[in-house]
This record gives C-alpha cells, sequence and structure tokens, in this order.
C-alpha cells in the first residue's frame, strides 16, 4: 500500500472556503486506497484527528519568527535564492521525516511545502487569482503568492488542476513549465450531498459563497432588484458565507433595499447547508473567475436546477451538466433568465433528470480513482 503524505500545514479548520471542502473531500476516500500522513499545525490537529481516525496526524510546529523575517525580506526584495534558503532550512528536519516515512507527497492547499523532497510530489493548483484579480490581496500577500507559485510549479513532480480553463492559464502565465507536467482532474462532490426529490413550493434561490468581490454577489442584487422595479416579481434570495472584501456592498444593499427578500446567514453548519440546497428552488454559481465550481456539484447531486456566469470554467462543466448560463456580468440578463425560467416547471424538470445520470462520476471517492492512479505511475517511475 502507498504511504501518501499529505500537506495541511496550512489548513485553517473554522475557513469554509471551498480549497476546505476540495481537501477533505479528497482525502477521505484516499485514506481507503493509502496510508495516509498528514502533516498539519496544532491547531488543526484534533480537528483532522476527528476527521480522519485511520490516519497518522503529524504536527509541525516550530519557532517561526527569524523565518517570518527572513521570507519577507527576500519576498519584498525578489530574492528566490534567500527564499529557498530561508525555506528549507525552517523545514528541514520535515523534509528528511516526509522522505523517509512517505512514497508520494501530496499538496491540495495550492502550495508544495517542504519545496526539494527526494520522493514524488503532486500538487493542485486552484486558481492564479493574484494575476487576475489583484484586488483581492495586499501588496506582500501577491509579491509572496508570485514567488511560492514559481516555486511550487518548477518542483512539483505534478500540477494538478480542476479544468483545462486552469491548465491553460497555468501554461501561459508559467510558459516554461513541461506540457506533460498539468493533469486535469476536476473537482468532486461529498457523498453527503443526497438526492432529493424537487418540491415546486421551494421558492427561494440559493447562494453559497464567500463574500468576495469576483463571486459576483452583486450582478444577482441587482438582477433581483430590476425584477421588482420591472415586473413586481420579489423573489427571494439566501446568501451564506464569510465576510470579506464585498461584505459592506452587499451589506449596504440590502439594507437600502429592504423590500427585496434577501437573506444574509453568514456562515453556517455543514446540517444547515444540506437543509439549504434540499429547500432551494434554484442553485446560483455567478462568480466572474474560479478553477470550478464546487456548489454546482452539490447542487447536481441534490438534484436542484442550476444558474451559473458563463465564465470559461462553468461553461466547461456544462459539457456534462446542465446549467442555464447568463452573461457575468450583465444583470439585465441574469433578470431575464430568472423571469424565464422561474415559473418553467418543464425545464426544471428536465434540468433535474438529466442530471441524475451522471451524479455517481460527480463524488469525491470516483475523482480519488484518478488521483491515485497518478500515485501509481509516479511510483513505478
Amino acid at each position: 500500500m502507498i504511504t501518501l503524505g499529505i500537506n495541511l500545514l496550512d489548513f485553517k479548520q473554522n475557513y469554509l472556503g471551498g480549497i476546505n471542502s476540495f481537501s477533505l473531500g479528497l482525502i477521505k476516500p484516499l485514506g481507503k486506497k493509502c496510508k495516509l500522513r498528514i502533516y498539519t499545525n496544532s491547531k488543526s490537529y484534533l480537528f483532522l484527528k476527528k476527521k480522519f481516525p485511520n490516519a497518522k496526524i503529524i504536527i509541525h510546529s516550530k519557532n517561526n519568527l527569524i523565518f517570518n523575517f527572513f521570507q519577507l525580506i527576500s519576498v519584498l526584495t525578489e530574492s528566490k535564492r534567500l527564499f529557498k534558503y530561508n525555506h528549507n532550512l525552517y523545514y528541514r528536519e520535515l523534509k528528511e521525516k516526509i522522505d523517509k516515512e512517505c512514497d508520494i507527497f501530496y499538496c491540495s492547499l495550492s502550495y508544495l511545502k517542504p519545496l526539494n523532497l527526494n520522493i514524488p510530489t503532486v500538487t493542485s493548483i486552484h486558481d492564479l487569482q493574484h494575476h487576475h484579480l489583484p484586488e483581492n490581496f495586499n501588496f506582500i500577500q501577491l509579491k509572496f503568492r508570485a514567488m511560492m507559485y514559481k516555486l511550487t510549479i518548477e518542483n512539483s513532480t505534478k500540477i494538478q488542476a480542476s479544468s483545462n480553463f486552469i491548465k491553460e492559464d497555468i501554461k501561459k502565465i508559467y510558459p516554461q513549465i513541461k506540457k506533460n507536467k498539468i493533469i486535469v482532474i476536476s473537482e468532486g462532490a461529498s457523498k453527503d450531498f443526497k438526492f432529493k426529490n424537487f418540491n415546486f413550493k421551494n421558492d427561494f434561490i440559493f447562494f453559497p459563497g464567500q463574500l468576495w468581490t469576483h463571486k459576483n454577489h452583486m450582478v444577482v442584487l441587482d438582477a433581483l432588484k430590476r425584477l421588482y422595479i420591472k415586473h413586481n416579481l420579489n423573489l427571494k434570495l439566501i446568501l451564506v458565507g464569510e465576510k470579506f472584501t464585498a461584505f459592506k456592498k452587499i451589506n449596504n444593499f440590502i439594507n437600502q433595499n429592504k423590500k427585496l427578500n434577501i437573506k444574509y446567514l453568514g456562515k453556517v453548519n455543514f446540517n444547515k447547508l444540506l437543509l439549504l440546497y434540499k429547500n432551494c428552488r434554484f442553485l446560483i454559481s455567478p462568480a466572474i473567475y474560479e478553477s470550478s465550481s464546487i456548489p454546482i456539484l452539490e447542487a447536481c447531486i441534490t438534484g436542484r436546477p442550476i444558474i451559473a456566469s458563463n465564465t470559461r470554467s462553468n461553461l466547461e462543466m456544462a459539457k456534462t451538466i446542465k446549467i442555464n448560463f447568463f452573461k457575468t456580468n450583465d444583470h439585465k440578463n441574469l433578470s431575464e433568465l430568472l423571469l424565464k425560467i422561474w415559473f418553467n416547471k418543464k425545464l426544471i424538470k428536465n434540468d433535474i433528470k438529466r442530471n441524475k445520470k451522471i451524479v455517481k462520476n460527480l463524488r469525491w471517492e470516483e475523482k480519488s480513482i484518478e488521483y491515485y492512479k497518478i500515485f501509481l505511475s509516479l511510483m513505478k517511475k
């Protein structure tokens, strides 16, 4: 059996974003195929121990004051040499442990840590936001991401992308990468999401997503306002997600348009999330940029029709999943789409019927087989 090392050094158990859903969803079925050794921080130890009772959880705890200082200096001066030296010195003992204990090392959190391992490594790069949406990051974060992504791509044996869109994005931004280094494996959804018969009494649109600007909440809010003004149709919208850069603007809109039926519930637990999927009329995923949309997969499995922006990654998902598209930044187009499909029982039934046929292929259990095959091929080499 393969001993698979997993990098969760930067894992934050209270973060409810897609990267955590991705990591936890994939690692669980991998534990049935591999002997897992998960490397993490002290704050996440008990959480991960409960999630993966059969895995060996190793805490990496070390004074990082000097490390952070030199990392800052190397990032500000853009010195890759100093950055690597400081990184390798800080992770030296951990690197030796991983090389000794593991056959393959997998990083689900976008960065390869530690660098320069002597065993094959696979890193999942989810997106390159810092190139396309620099406004989401401060100056130091942009410098750090630029450095770390470059080193991750140089030092990983394989890079996993969740869509061909992200694969092409990586190749465009890092043209030095070898063609066969990037593998595309689409994302999956948890088996906790189960198909539920549709109830036409369901009366709200569900929008799960962190309140980042690029998640494009405002186009949805403006579309609902237009529907109310032009057609006297007051559709209900429920938002969930942690407060980030878009919160202030969203909150101001809600407070200034109290006649609209918009509810922001903040962060919700998993059981509440499942209930919202089950009881919604449509799931909406309007993001401007992302690798792919896990909520689309979750809605598909739950048996709920889907509305989404016509970004390249969403259009790619539509090769297998039935999605109702609108022009990404066009709230008028979205309002017209909602008016067209909200009461269309035939369309809703057809969407659900078509998507139900592919549910099995969207599970993390199926996706984990593709990763396992990659790990096996690297072992042979």
